[in-house]
């Protein structure tokens, strides 16, 4: 068998033993080394559609205007979210679509959040869809949310996303009147399993190197 096609076998077999993507819907699942990003060093910050807001580890944008740092938004059915914290928020009622950029592709997204509801029907919907740095579609995940009722304060969902790999580059939010807070992600750092496969294939070049040494 030809010796490098023994060193790719191996580390395809260690790849292949890391954990099943899935849909969260607690933050704490996020894999660690976890980032929050919790826009608490905005005050309001108004921001046209289009305009590109960076953060710690990536970047925000959106089709239509959005306010970084917001404090207290009207949800309507949904209640008051906001008092005692900041946030990010559409500022458009009806259906749009904001983008979260990563610097380094990461393996799990997950944010706290909220939605507009005019009518106890529970037909608001939130849609997340997470893409890898070609820009190709991973997974599309769909959440009806249930209005909490008009009197309720700060009552959130959390929702999110983990993949296989570190290969989520980008997340598409969309929906009508969202808010969303803690936005966390795994940071980019190597995984065990990246750990694994780089020894496992220093070893393998190890032994190949000391047995053409012996044959010369």
């Amino acid at each position: 068998m030809n010796k490098f096609n023994l060193i790719a076998g191996l580390l395809l077999a260690i790849s292949s033993a890391a954990s099943h993507a899935a849909v969260i819907v607690d933050r704490a699942d996020v894999p660690a080394s976890q980032t929050v990003i919790d826009f608490e060093n905005e005050d309001g910050l108004k921001l046209p559609g289009g305009y590109i807001y960076n953060f710690a580890g990536g970047s925000l944008t959106a089709n239509n205007d959005y306010t970084v740092g917001q404090y207290i938004a009207d949800l309507g059915e949904n209640g008051v979210w906001g008092a005692g914290n900041h946030f990010v928020s559409f500022d458009t009622i009806g259906q749009m679509t904001m983008n979260i950029s990563f610097a380094a592709p990461t393996k799990g997204v997950a944010f706290d959040y909220s939605i507009y509801e005019q009518d106890a029907d529970g037909s608001a919907m939130l849609t997340a869809r997470y893409y890898d740095a070609n820009d190709s579609l991973l997974k599309t995940a769909k959440f009806i949310f249930s209005p909490f009722g008009s009197a309720t304060y700060d009552q959130f969902q959390s929702f999110g996303y983990v993949s296989d790999v570190a290969n989520i580059a980008r997340v598409s939010i969309s929906g009508e009147g969202v808010v969303l807070d803690n936005l966390t992600f795994t940071a980019a750092v190597p995984e065990p399993e990246s750990y694994a496969m780089l020894l496992a294939g220093l070893g393998l070049m190890g032994v190949v190197a000391r047995r053409r040494s012996i044959r010369a």
